[in-house]
Formats: C-alpha cells, sequence, structure tokens
C-alpha cells in the first residue's frame, strides 16, 4: 500500500475516533445533566422504577428510590404511587419488596399501585401507562436514579405520560463515584439503543 494511502487511512480513522469520542462526551455529558434536575409541580401518580432485590432483601439503590418516593408522597405531590418491578434474580418482585418499604415508611397501602410483571425499564413504563390508561391518569412524577432518567423518561413520553423528573437525591445515592461514572456510560449506549429500536 502506498505510503499516501496510509497516511490517509490513519487520518481518517484518527477523525473518526475524534468525532466519536465527542459525540459520546456530549451524549454523556447530556445524560448526566438531565438526570440531575428536579422538575417541580404536581401530577396524579407517583412512578417507582424498581432495582435489584438481594438475597438478604432489597438493594440500597431500590430502597433509595422508595424513600424518595415516600418523601414526594408525603409532601403532597401526588395521591397515588405505583411501584414498578417483576421478579428478578431472587424473590420476590421488586414491586412487592417496594410496596412493603413505602407501606412501613408512612405510605397508606391504598394509596400503592403494583406493577409486578415486568422485567426491564420498557416493560416498567409501558404496562405502568396501562394503569395509569385505566384510572384516567396522564402526568407522574418519575423516580429513578439520575443516570438512568433520560432514556426512562424518553418511554415515557413515548408511551403518552407526563413526566415530572424526580431523581433520587445524590445524597441518598448509594453508588460511588466510579459506579455512576460507569452506569452513565452505559446508559449512553442504553439510550442510543432505544432510540434506534423504538
Amino acid at each position: 500500500m502506498p505510503q499516501i494511502m496510509k497516511k490517509r487511512i490513519k487520518i481518517a480513522v484518527s477523525v473518526l475516533f475524534l468525532l466519536a469520542t465527542i459525540f459520546f462526551s456530549s451524549l454523556y455529558i447530556h445524560i448526566k445533566r438531565f438526570g440531575q434536575v428536579s422538575d417541580s409541580g404536581q401530577a396524579d401518580v407517583i412512578i417507582v422504577l424498581g432495582a435489584a432485590v438481594w438475597p438478604d432483601g432489597p438493594s440500597p439503590a431500590l430502597q433509595a428510590r422508595v424513600w424518595h418516593a415516600r418523601e414526594l408522597y408525603l409532601e403532597g405531590r401526588a395521591p397515588y404511587m405505583i411501584v414498578a418491578g417483576g421478579m428478578g434474580l431472587y424473590p420476590p418482585t421488586e414491586a412487592e419488596v417496594m410496596s412493603a418499604l413505602a407501606t412501613a415508611w408512612n405510605v397508606p397501602k391504598s394509596r400503592i399501585i403494583l406493577e409486578d410483571k415486568s422485567t426491564n425499564t420498557r416493560e416498567n413504563l409501558t404496562f405502568t401507562a396501562r394503569i395509569m390508561q385505566q384510572r384516567g391518569w396522564q402526568t407522574a412524577l418519575l423516580v429513578t436514579d439520575g443516570y438512568h432518567m433520560r432514556r426512562a423518561a424518553a418511554m415515557a413520553q413515548d408511551l403518552g405520560i407526563k413526566i415530572l423528573r424526580a431523581p433520587v437525591k445524590t445524597e441518598r445515592n448509594f453508588c460511588g463515584k466510579f459506579l455512576q461514572f460507569k452506569y452513565a456510560i452505559r446508559e449512553c449506549f442504553a439510550f442510543l439503543y432505544y432510540l434506534v429500536t423504538k
């Protein structure tokens, strides 16, 4: 291969790498910033997206999400709560665990609705949207971790849910900085995948 051709290929590869780096850096910053904003206002319901149930009980992430939703409920931001999450690696379902936590933290059981069939975020929100439609609800406070908010919000909006962002507060996020970075990077790819496949 002529030397000039090798040089052009190297330049092209370098330019593509630079463009990809700029693109993913911009997307990463967008996802991080989007998930740091808490919207004001009231809604018909609070949607709490599930997280892992561990062999010895709810994971810290699950507990943090339910506690934050509980605070929103007690502040009067919404009169009902939908806890969304099916069976993971360990029983019971995420929704059952979240409901038990919420009731232990002074949320009346009559105000909690379980969505316990879903296995991923898309199903969480698809099944939750059906519950909302059945009850005539349109607006929701969306509770999840900040790094997860951008994709979850896009899915909810595509399903016709008008959402107010209610990310778990940073001080209650039990992930260290490295894990938060790792999860945000993973969300970049997951968000792009959703945009392509929806």
